[in-house]
């Protein structure tokens, strides 16, 4: 299973050393954009995104779209150098006509699917609809984040026939018991950026 940082959680002053570390060491890089809307979170924007995609020499760059219209960011994406975008769907109720627009335009189109998404009923028709997932296996309850064992396993059970990345509170345990699954990608945070040092013993030498 590879690992993908995400540059969300690396020191955002020195994001260009952050990118090198990542660079050297993981070769694979996500980029989470919210607006403060579809989540309460804001990250980075575009043009942002943009210059990472342009510095980073990973070879695999995601973006994450945690925005309230995906759809108006199409033209951007377009003029941006990364290799897969994931949309969060949670918010939107027609979420098939999104992800059909996105595909129509070119755009290499994943969906993230969070616990909220599998109580839809047409998530068997929203599966059928892409090769990528970024699965969330957390949410947030009571103030706190809460890892959700049901999404770890919806995860595995996905990669028999889908690319699956998964993010969310993967630490050092979940990634051990995951490692060896079917799941393509772990997107990992502070797991990555709390001890960089530590991050290197733990992930790039077992």
């Amino acid at each position: 299973m590879r690992i993908s940082p995400s540059i969300a959680s690396a020191d955002v002053l020195r994001v260009a050393e952050e990118l090198d570390y990542i660079d050297r060491y993981f070769d694979n890089v996500h980029i989470d954009i919210e607006d403060g809307v579809a989540v309460s979170g804001i990250s980075f924007g575009m043009k942002m995104a943009r210059k990472i995609c342009e510095y980073s020499s990973s070879k695999e760059k995601t973006i994450h779209l945690e925005v309230y219209d995906p759809l108006s960011y199409i033209d951007d994406l377009l003029t941006c150098n990364y290799d897969v975008a994931f949309v969060q769907v949670s918010h939107i109720e027609d979420a098939m006509a999104v992800i059909r627009k996105m595909k129509e335009t070119g755009i290499v189109t994943g969906i993230n699917l969070r616990v909220e998404d599998t109580e839809r009923e047409n998530f068997k028709e929203l599966l059928d609809s892409c090769e990528y997932f970024l699965v969330s296996t957390t949410t947030y309850r009571n103030g706190y984040e809460e890892y959700l064992p049901k999404m770890e396993q919806l995860a595995i059970d996905l990669a028999a026939d889908k690319k699956i990345w998964v993010d969310g509170h993967i630490d050092y345990d979940v990634y051990q018991r995951l490692k060896d699954t079917p799941i393509y990608c772990a997107v990992m945070g502070r797991a990555i950026f709390a001890d960089k040092e530590l991050a290197i013993r733990q992930y790039c030498h077992s």
